[in-house]
């Protein structure tokens, strides 16, 4: 036998493949603030870079340090949002999610502040996954985005309070 032979079948030069077929669908959420007609609005945008359809479920979005002067409802602690639409492979589905927040935080009349949490809920070859989007600060004025940032530090904060990292040494328990 050849040599080639035996030096692909050598274990360090194998590919890495996915566990499942699920593990190997490139889809991903991303909140970016689009601008159109002198508007700017909230987007939330489904991206599918995967051969492969998606059914999108729905949106659980949670609310956290809101910072509102004049709140017109009572802001509940989650909001589902059914999105029920495919994805299509190489494609980007873009959701509107000024209402959502709108909604989420009370109604303010003024401007606001709140950090946002998403998770995807999907389904791609009969398993159910999520999609979690990292935490963004989000500055809207009534139902239009100002200012979207991402908030990686308050990731950082919930993992020590969590007690997965020791504030002190930076290291890792357990």
């Amino acid at each position: 036998m050849d040599e080639r032979f035996w030096i692909r079948r050598l274990p360090w030069r194998q590919k890495n493949k996915a566990e499942t077929k699920s593990a190997q669908v490139k889809f991903a959420p991303r909140l970016e603030i689009t601008r159109e007609e002198g508007w700017q609005n909230l987007e939330l945008r489904l991206i599918n870079r995967s051969s492969w359809a998606v059914w999108v479920e729905e949106v659980n979005v949670v609310l956290a340090d809101l910072v509102a002067d004049c709140k017109t409802a009572v802001p509940p602690e989650r909001v589902k949002l059914a999105i029920l639409q495919n994805v299509n492979p190489h494609e980007t589905v873009d959701v509107n999610f000024d209402g959502v927040i709108y909604d989420a935080a009370g109604r303010p009349k003024g401007p606001y502040t709140c950090l946002v949490l998403i998770d995807v809920r999907y389904r791609v070859f009969d398993e159910w996954c999520n999609a979690k989007l990292g935490a963004y600060r989000v500055e809207m004025e009534a139902l239009g985005g100002v200012g979207l940032r991402s908030a990686r530090w308050y990731d950082k904060k919930m993992n020590q309070i969590n007690g997965r990292v020791d504030p002190v040494t930076s290291g890792h328990k357990g």
